[in-house]
């Protein structure tokens, strides 16, 4: 468990000591032997909550570490202390930097406390930034402040522009070093408005090429890319090969044409209106062609035009690439896959990469963004279908999934056609576990007589999958004793059936 490895093996990023208050020295101790997260969780809040300085710069740290440790996979044991997190760290920022000394660099409060922010700083947090920024720290207190500001500006609908501003200056300071300008024009990436465009585009002239190829990612994003396609196609074309950093790699790629489609790949347009629609739709010339493009496709009356179009609104590198608002496209859309729901299936020539069905696998996934509970007959039919390709029974699943984990209300039809397929003994095991996985989380008595009923099936893989069901919020403290037999009739070992462990951590949480 790389968790508790790592975290065991942490003592901070910035503070050297032993504490005198004993209590707080236990806390630090227990860092070293914690086994659970609940040991954790008990150490770390003896430090966040002392009204010690160090204790809770230290606190702070191993909120970063188990924070940036959770990419691996496990969760963060420190998580659920979030908002007390940020409020610590708001709160020493509010003071003066503490004094360096033999335990720490002078502002190592708030170093830590700006790790604290750096994942979650908004508006709120501009000020205190700009206090740090402006005493002109170098070092990981430069580091820390700068990506809290680059957090700060990317969740603020207006940034503030003081922030703006000195972050300019920093990135055009000459006296600075180049990695600590570079750094600092970096955290205009995600800052909306006209002066953080103007400072990005003044950087695309600068001679170091890393510090124009970071401006030129950052204009690469969102809707910025259509006013700026042209700049950005000159200046990849100057960087030379051995030159090209990371950044440049982003832009080339901004250039280069998004997906084809999710189902129809290898279909090309016929007429030459067409094909460029779709080109256009690929590698947009302007936020309108864009639009236009789509438009065309959608609206072309050919369902592999239309399950192209369908696919590019569903698929996150397709209509909104570049932050397109599409919202005013969505009852079209729905109409649109509500309409090849209602035809038979694509045919296999359709979409040969495919096979049958592309035109429900496009429409289905639309259905799981948009669709209304007045569209719960045409999922459950859709989910009812037997002679359904593998591919499009799949997507009316995470429909399904997607569909009853937002509406409000689980709709009797859904839940009775996932049951239908549970118990379909002629139905291949991945559909049959997936539309139980379907039901999980989801609240009604309905809901859980089908897990009940999954978690005494005699076919074990839906056996587990039942049993996991129950482990949710929900259920588990009316079923735990029904669970714990269960885990206790399966095999253990090398033997364990694929994803029992995940009851059996259930059961321990």
């Amino acid at each position: 468990m790389f968790m508790t490895t790592f975290l065991r093996e942490f003592q901070s990023w910035y503070w050297n000591c032993d504490f005198d208050d004993t209590e707080l020295q236990a806390a630090l101790d227990a860092t070293d032997a914690a086994t659970t997260p609940d040991e954790f969780q008990r150490a770390f809040l003896v430090l966040l909550r002392s009204e010690d300085t160090v204790a809770r710069g230290t606190a702070l740290d191993f909120f970063d570490r188990a924070a940036t440790t959770s990419r691996f996979g496990e969760a963060n044991p420190f998580a659920p202390y979030r908002e007390e997190v940020l409020a610590v760290a708001r709160e020493m920022l509010r003071h003066p930097p503490r004094p360096g000394d033999d335990i720490a660099f002078e502002g190592a409060d708030h170093a830590s406390a700006l790790l604290g922010l750096k994942n979650d700083a908004g508006p709120e947090d501009a000020e205190a930034v700009l206090a740090v920024l402006r005493r002109r720290p170098d070092g990981e207190l430069l580091f820390n402040a700068l990506w809290a500001a680059q957090t700060a500006l990317g969740n603020s609908e207006t940034p503030d522009p003081r922030l703006v501003s000195l972050i300019g200056e920093m990135a055009f300071d000459r006296s600075l070093d180049i990695a600590d300008r570079r750094q600092a024009l970096s955290a205009l990436r995600d800052a909306t408005g006209a002066a953080a465009t103007e400072l990005l585009v003044r950087a695309t002239g600068e001679d170091d090429y890393r510090f124009q190829q970071e401006a030129a990612w950052a204009l690469s994003i969102g809707e910025r890319f259509y006013a700026h396609r042209t700049l950005l196609e000159r200046l990849d074309a100057s960087w030379p090969d051995d030159e090209r950093g990371f950044a440049a790699s982003e832009v080339h790629e901004a250039l280069g044409p998004g997906p084809h489609s999710t189902y129809w790949r290898g279909v090309a347009p016929e007429s030459p209106g067409l094909l460029r629609a779709h080109g256009e739709m690929r590698a947009p010339t302007s936020k309108r062609a864009h639009r236009q493009g789509f438009r065309t496709m959608l609206y072309s009356g050919l369902v592999p035009m239309v399950g192209i179009a369908l696919d590019h609104f569903c698929d996150g590198d397709g209509l909104a690439r570049f932050d397109l608002d599409v919202k005013a496209f969505e009852p079209n859309a729905l109409a649109l896959a509500r309409h090849l729901l209602a035809l038979s299936p694509s045919s296999a020539n359709a979409s040969p990469e495919t096979g049958a069905g592309a035109s429900h696998a496009s429409a289905l996934d639309v259905l799981a963004l948009l669709a209304e509970p007045e569209d719960a007959a045409l999922l459950a039919a859709a989910l009812r279908r037997r002679d359904t390709a593998p591919l499009v029974r799949e997507r009316a699943l995470r429909a399904a999934q997607d569909c009853l984990d937002r509406w409000d209300e689980p709709d009797d039809r859904v839940v009775s056609a996932l049951e239908e397929l549970i118990f379909d003994s002629s139905a291949d095991m991945e559909a049959r576990t997936l539309a139980v996985i379907a039901l999980f989380d989801v609240p009604g008595s309905q809901v859980t007589a089908v897990l009940l009923r999954a978690a005494h099936s005699s076919v074990l893989p839906v056996q587990i999958e039942g049993a996991l069901g129950l482990t949710c919020a929900h259920l588990i403290d009316q079923h735990r004793d029904l669970v714990r037999g269960l885990v206790a009739s399966w095999p253990g070992g090398d033997d364990e059936p694929d994803r029992a462990w995940l009851v059996r951590a259930a059961l321990r949480d």
